[in-house]
This record gives C-alpha cells, structure tokens and sequence, in this order.
C-alpha cells in the first residue's frame, strides 16, 4: 500500500494539541455524517495514535503523532485510493485545521 504523509502546524504545545484530537476525535464517533470516520483508535502513549478510519468509502490505516509544533499524519492508503489522494489530502488538512481549533 502507498504510504501518504502530511504535517499540519501548531501553536498550542503538545499536550493541548493531543487534549483537542482525543477530544475531537471521540465526539466525531458519534457524528456518522461526516466523510470520515474513525473505527479504530489506540493511544499507544499519550501523543502517539495507530487508527483505522473510512475515508471516501475506503479503509485506510495510518498513525498521528503530536509533537510540539506539529501533527504528523501518515496513512497507508489501497491502491484504488491513489486517483482521490488530492480530495483525500484536502479532507485530511479540514478535519485537522477543525479538531485543532
């Protein structure tokens, strides 16, 4: 599977920007409407999450990691995937600008 990473600056420092994604994430679950949605989450440490979601109709599994100034996203996308990556990244960079706010 084609690996896809991106990295979304912040400025809230690591343990505020982890509080909102778990936060964000766990208030998502409930909200099935969305074009993503998580099946999986496992806080393997406090900043560091392996996930499994459904995005635009496909399974994809990937890993988050807070760090200080940034989030680092890496998804392991099927190939079927590849041809929607641009609206996948574009998804991607609106959930995380949304559950950082």
């Amino acid at each position: 599977m084609p690996n896809l990473t991106n990295t979304y600056p912040h400025s809230l420092g690591k343990e505020e920007a982890a509080r909102r994604l778990k936060e964000r994430i766990a208030s998502e679950k409930i909200n099935k409407a969305n074009v993503a949605s998580v099946s999986k989450e496992v806080w393997n440490d406090p900043y560091n999450l392996d996930f499994s979601m459904t995005l635009f109709n496909y399974r994809v599994d990937g890993t988050l990691k807070v760090e200080d100034a940034e989030i680092v996203v890496n998804l392991n996308l099927p190939f079927v995937a590849m041809m929607v990556k641009g609206m996948i990244e574009d998804q991607m960079k609106q959930q995380m600008d949304l559950m950082l706010a």
